[in-house]
């Protein structure tokens, strides 16, 4: 039956025999043929799986073979890089040490057949070795005449700015040998550093063919015409798997020419397959394969891509299917179920009465997820599922024949259509008292006489606010007062009601783990339990999965309700339902604090969320305080934008001083935010923003560029009035872990020519032993560009001396909260720890927030090296932290 009469019923009378073949066979035998040809179509999407699942096997397979040989290609490379023949090269440069290394080339040329040429080049981008394999795998060093100059060439401009252990890889190109022949390369290269000395490139050409050829050969293997074609990051066809590994490039084709949509499919994710008008591609990233300790350029950016394809038109052709095979067996079998039917019909003359049912619309009800409900022409329903079941508290058998508006209050807020889905918010009353407001889409089914017999209401989870439901009833001049007409009663006689909001802080973490009818489930579990632990007599409102009001008669705000909802909030510190529960609660009072049933919704609405601002798992009170501060997070979150094309944001200098000298050593940079309108920003004010928004990089970004311009512009001062001057910049978490937030500082270092340990960078003790491993090798990273290490608030996390002996740090930063706390002793005991602590790690100590002389005496007093705080000044724009150094440097 087609969707059109799915939604037409009209009564059947006995018809005579011709009739009813009309009506009964002709139709039975047009589903039969839609069942072939669902079958057919289920046959060729099983087809489609399976060829797809083949494409994956063996685009998972050549892309392991290619990423393999690569790998040895990168292993034989780091072989010579790390040999102890270039080591000594690197050490004393001269023609003992050369002839060693070139020897070493020599030897890994010969062991290995698929390394073509070998070079060192130095500085100036001159061949100071060339190790050729020449046909018969005749092994040549070339002399001082045939050594090029590549200072122009690519492989030098490009790998001479590298970071070191950076590795820089060519593009596959085709060399025209000696003697006619042709070999396909691709280059390896790592820049040589010792220190931060430019040393040269070793460079290595590998044969392609070698790395490549499995294409071919497993294309080879396959008894189905499943193209493989290896494309490059411009969608250009590298190497196809009919085509020998010699033929790269060997013709003009660019997928992504050919099909423009491609590209966006091949770069949503490393693998997968995607359908594209009548074809199918399968897709595998090849990436090089490295150890962790080397990276490569450009970045995080695919080697190749390769790709599977296959016409969905030809799949009855890459399959053995029968019915695929045959066409007309669907045709015959449907001319059989006609014949037999008209038989029996004239044999058995059967009537068929009136059926007025909806069967699709009940099977569609049954598998939904959301509550359905089918209504007659007067409104009353003749059908729920169990999802709505759920939602009510009703079974269906307690529903049939009632009034579906008894079981629910709408929010006209949108006009009638006809023919068309209407869609409102719509709160349902269950069982228990508890209201649930939900999404109500209602759609009608008319006869051909144009009336309407049949309802259907899908209700659906919530997606609005108290904010966004007090908008609609202005906006559609509706009475709000019908929402909570048992509210609006107490109010209007003058009662005092507070209104709580218990907001599911982790409601997203749980609706992971749930599915919806789950989520049903424990909605109504939660809304049941909050009313208990609280003692309301009126009903709970949940406006959505992870919001739900709670209304107390006769309450004020006050230390008892405090204490309540906080008895709420530990209570569920246990798990609820085997479900890990994280509230935030908030709380306003009619009269004290809301004038109105929405102002009471609205403002203990954002009480709580400033309660998950505040993160710190207690209730929040609503008051004009609460506002503001709401306002003026909404207002920095405005302001954020484009921020940082502005004068707004400055960097400004804390001075670090030597306890034993008194002289300005070094400072730490401070970011500081003046807005024309909102005042001065706090840090703690905008960072959790940027953070919650995942731009923290760009501040990071912004933090580097203005600290090593400003040492830039005055480098020859300060290596003048303060030769040991370092600056302190903060990297979070997210910065230290963002590769090119670290190749950033690298490079701007280099760019500025900044000397070594100029720059210090400071993290906090859990970003640095969050990941040891890693921390580790990025501080390696770091301290081989010249950068120095602290470990900022130290005392406040983990402080224990195992971390401190595996890091590889400068200096530990002494949280202010420990001076301040002097003359105590256990202070003076943690002080005298960590300096016995650095001694063992060879690292510097600095006392942040020294505020008084007797805490510089005691300082000085336990040999600790360095300080910052009020008593010498607080954090002071560039120009006048200039000033600082020179009355306080030169006059020493």
């Amino acid at each position: 039956m087609s969707k059109g009469e799915a939604m037409v019923f009209q009564g059947k009378s006995p018809k005579r025999i011709l009739r009813l073949m009309l009506l009964i066979v002709l139709p039975l035998a047009v589903v039969c043929f839609t069942l072939l040809l669902g079958y057919e179509q289920s046959v060729i999407a099983q087809a489609s799986l399976k060829l797809q699942a083949e494409q994956q096997r063996g685009t998972l397979i050549i892309t392991n073979q290619i990423e393999s040989v690569f790998s040895q290609y990168v292993s034989d490379l780091l072989v010579v890089y790390n040999s102890n023949e270039f080591s000594r090269y690197a050490q004393e440069p001269n023609e003992a040490t050369l002839l060693d290394f070139a020897r070493l080339f020599v030897r890994i040329t010969t062991q290995k057949e698929y390394i073509y040429h070998q070079r060192f080049i130095d500085t100036q981008g001159k061949e100071r070795i060339q190790v050729d394999r020449n046909p018969g795998s005749f092994i040549t060093l070339a002399s001082d005449e045939e050594l090029q100059d590549l200072g122009k060439s690519e492989l030098f401009l490009r790998t001479r700015n590298l970071a070191p252990r950076v590795l820089y890889i060519s593009k596959v190109f085709d060399e025209d040998g000696v003697y006619g022949t042709s070999n396909s390369l691709i280059t390896l290269a790592l820049p040589a550093y010792r220190g931060s000395v430019f040393l040269g490139i070793v460079a290595i050409d590998f044969d392609a063919c070698f790395m490549l050829s499995f294409l071919k050969d497993y294309q080879s293997t396959l008894d189905k015409d499943l193209g493989f074609v290896l494309i490059d990051a411009q969608g250009t066809v590298v190497l196809s798997g009919q085509g020998d590994c010699t033929e790269l490039y060997a013709t003009d084709r660019n997928l992504y020419a050919e099909v423009p949509n491609l590209l966006t499919a091949l770069y949503a994710s490393d693998q997968g397959t995607s359908i594209i008008g009548k074809s199918v591609y399968t897709h595998q990233a090849i990436y090089p394969r490295t150890s962790e300790r080397l990276s490569w350029t450009p970045g995080r950016v695919r080697l190749w891509t390769l790709v599977s394809t296959y016409e969905i038109a030809e799949v009855p052709h890459l399959t053995h299917e029968f019915l695929l095979s045959h066409d007309s067996v669907k045709y015959a079998i449907t001319a059989l179920v006609f014949i037999l039917g008209s038989l029996l019909v004239v044999f058995y003359q059967i009537r068929v009465g009136d059926k007025q049912q909806m069967r699709i619309s009940s099977l569609v009800a049954d598998y939904a997820t959301n509550g359905i409900v089918v209504c007659d022409a007067k409104g009353n329903i003749t059908f729920c599922n169990e999802a709505f079941e759920e939602l009510s508290g009703y079974q269906q058998n307690e529903l049939i024949g009632k009034s579906s508006f008894k079981l629910r209050q709408d929010l006209q807020v949108v006009a009638h259509t006809r023919q068309q889905m209407e869609e409102h918010p719509a709160w349902v009353f269950h069982r228990s008292g508890n209201k649930f407001l939900t999404s109500l889409s209602i759609t009608h089914l008319y006869t051909r006489q144009n009336k309407r017999e049949h309802t259907v209401e899908v209700y659906s989870p919530s997606r609005w606010t108290p904010s966004d439901i007090n908008q609609l009833c202005e906006l559609a001049n509706h009475d709000p007062s019908q929402c909570f007409s048992t509210i609006f009663s107490l109010v209007s006689e003058g009662k005092s009601v507070s209104c709580l909001c218990i907001k599911v802080q982790n409601s997203k973490e749980i609706g992971m783990q749930l599915n919806q009818s789950e989520r049903v489930k424990f909605s109504l579990n939660f809304a049941s339990t909050l009313s208990n632990l609280l003692g309301s007599t009126l009903a709970v409102h949940a406006f959505s999965f992870d919001s739900y009001f709670v209304f107390l008669k006769d309450c004020e705000l006050n230390e008892s309700l405090s204490k309540k909802m906080q008895l709420l909030i530990n209570a569920f510190q246990e798990p609820f339902n085997t479900l890990d529960i994280r509230l935030d609660c908030g709380a306003s009072n009619y009269p004290s604090t809301s004038s109105n049933v929405f102002d009471l919704l609205v403002d203990a609405y954002l009480a709580s969320q400033m309660g998950e601002k505040l993160k710190s798992a207690r209730p929040v009170f609503y008051t004009s305080e609460v506002r503001k501060q709401f306002q003026r997070q909404t207002a920095i979150r405005e302001a954020l934008v484009g921020v940082f094309n502005t004068d707004q944001i400055k960097l400004f200098y804390q001075a670090q001083l030597s306890v034993q000298t008194g002289l300005i050593i070094g400072a730490e940079a401070l970011i500081r935010w003046e807005s024309p309108t909102l005042g001065t920003i706090r840090p703690d004010e905008f960072l959790p923003i940027l953070q919650e928004q995942q731009q923290l990089d760009q501040l990071g970004r912004f933090v580097i560029t203005q600290s090593i311009q400003f040492m830039s512009q005055n480098l020859e001062y300060l290596q003048t009035n303060c030769p040991n001057f370092s600056l302190s910049i903060n990297l979070s978490p997210e910065e230290f872990s963002n590769p090119v937030i670290i190749d950033l500082l690298g490079s701007q270092l280099r760019e500025y020519h900044i000397p070594d340990n100029f720059l210090t960078v400071e993290l906090t003790e859990h970003t640095a032993i969050e990941n040891l491993t890693s921390a580790n090798f990025i501080l390696e990273k770091m301290h081989a560009q010249g950068i120095a290490i602290a470990i900022d608030d130290f005392g406040t996390g983990f402080s224990s001396l195992s971390y401190l002996m595996e890091l590889s740090i400068d200096m530990i930063k002494i949280d202010r909260s420990f001076i301040s706390r002097y003359p105590d002793s256990q202070s003076i005991t943690i002080y005298k720890t960590v300096l016995l602590l650095a001694k063992v790690v060879g690292a510097t100590v600095l006392a942040e927030g020294v505020e008084r002389k007797d805490e510089l005496a005691f300082l000085k007093e336990i040999g600790c090296d360095q300080y910052q705080g009020y008593l010498f000044s607080k954090a002071v724009d560039g120009a006048t932290f200039l000033k600082q150094i020179e009355q306080v440097n030169q006059k020493t």
